[in-house]
Order: C-alpha cells, then sequence, then structure tokens
C-alpha cells in the first residue's frame, strides 16, 4: 500500500516511462485518495474507472 503523496510526486517519473500505448496499473490506494492521483495521472494516460473494494482502489490506464 501507498499513499497518495509519493504518487503524485513520482506521476511526472513515471508517466514518461512508458511508450504510446503502455499500460499503467497503481494499486493499494485509499479510496477517498484516489481522485488526486487520478488528476496526477490524467494528462499522460486515459484512465479507466476506479475499482474500489472496501476502502481501497485500483487505477488502471493506457498511455496517450
Amino acid at each position: 500500500n501507498i499513499l497518495a503523496g509519493p504518487l503524485r510526486e513520482l506521476a511526472p517519473l513515471i508517466s514518461v516511462l512508458p511508450v504510446s500505448g503502455g499500460l499503467l496499473g497503481l494499486s493499494g490506494i485509499l479510496a477517498s485518495q484516489a481522485e488526486s492521483v487520478c488528476e496526477a495521472y490524467a494528462d499522460s494516460f486515459a484512465l479507466d474507472p476506479v475499482v474500489e473494494k472496501e476502502e481501497w482502489c485500483r487505477i488502471t490506464g493506457r498511455k496517450n
């Protein structure tokens, strides 16, 4: 599990790693923090709907 803060801070680095069409998978995120994490990655990835289970969620997407 990882907090939203580090995922947001790492977004510029993580976003340049995959080639166009590459996949993103982030999991173990508190559902209450999903929106802020999605905002950090939305410019570089076409994000899928967030999947939630209890208080946790998974964020996936494909590189633009």
